[in-house]
């Protein structure tokens, strides 16, 4: 670890202020950072050091508990966001032909999805396309999805919904009728339709601070944001899951991470899809 940081001398990168960095970003998101990390931290963090000017990773530091927009900003740039349309599709084909199906068997005729890090909207979008493209399903359902993310950066990209072009390589042909070349778009980007926009809303939400929504919510969606906390932390976190779903409601995870922790609560349908006891 220590050649790592011989490297670092533009901000006087120490160890001791990676693991400030370290508790800092636990502290405020709950995320844990390993050693390994230290290259990524660096590099992010002396980009915004340049941007403001200043000397070194300590009055860096101070600022971030200082002022809570440059808080802001220290969480966005530690936040990581790699997603794609239609990620993991064997999730969105279990919701289409048995999930909702099933909720269409009981009458129900609301159903609220969470989208829990949204990252830059891919997710919630897909979403959006595959509950439309649905055949057969009764027409006075209300469907609507709340997508959340720490970062506010990316949520302000959701909300515009303006994807580059080759972020629609993995969009089957159906579904890319959802997407236009509008006056906001540059050559190479596509916009999202209005009619995908209007059943979502993003919202800024840190899952280690008070949840505004009550529930009951049937469907939560949280891929690949588990593993960025400590064991303690996920447990807590899908515990409160948990308490938002509905009876037999549905969560889904990444498929690096699992609910042993919580067998009393879920039980697994396999390939990260789980539901309530």
């Amino acid at each position: 670890m220590n050649m790592l940081f011989e490297r670092k001398r533009e901000f006087n990168f120490t160890p001791d202020n990676f693991q400030r960095v370290v508790e800092l970003i636990n502290h405020k998101s709950g995320i844990f950072l390993s050693d390994r990390k230290s290259d990524m931290v660096y590099s992010r963090l002396a980009r915004q050091i340049r941007r403001l000017g200043l000397t070194n990773f300590d009055v860096y530091l101070d600022l971030v508990e200082q002022d809570a927009a440059e808080s802001m900003h220290f969480i966005n740039a530690l936040t990581t966001n790699l997603t794609h349309f239609f990620r993991e599709k064997h999730h969105f084909d279990y919701l289409v032909k048995i999930y909702f199906k099933e909720l269409f068997a009981k009458g129900q005729r609301r159903i609220r999805v969470w989208s829990a890090g949204c990252s830059t909207g891919e997710e919630p979008y897909t979403l959006a396309m595959v509950w439309h493209g649905m055949t057969n399903k009764p027409s006075n359902v209300d469907f609507k999805i709340l997508a959340t993310d720490l970062d506010t950066k990316v949520l302000d990209a959701c909300r515009q919904g303006i994807y580059a072009e080759d972020k629609l390589d993995s969009i089957e042909q159906p579904y890319l009728k959802w997407f236009k070349q509008t006056e906001r778009c540059r050559s190479d980007q596509w916009e999202v339709s209005e009619k995908l926009k209007q059943l979502i809303f993003f919202k800024h939400l840190n899952l280690m601070e008070e949840w505004p929504m009550k529930g009951p919510l049937d469907l939560i969606i949280c891929r690949n944001v588990l593993i960025y906390f400590d064991k303690p932390t996920q447990v807590k976190l899908v515990e409160r899951f948990g308490e938002l779903l509905s009876k037999n409601g549905c969560l889904i995870l990444g498929h690096s991470e699992n609910l042993s922790a919580n067998k009393s609560t879920f039980h697994s349908i396999g390939k990260t899809i789980f539901r309530k006891q």
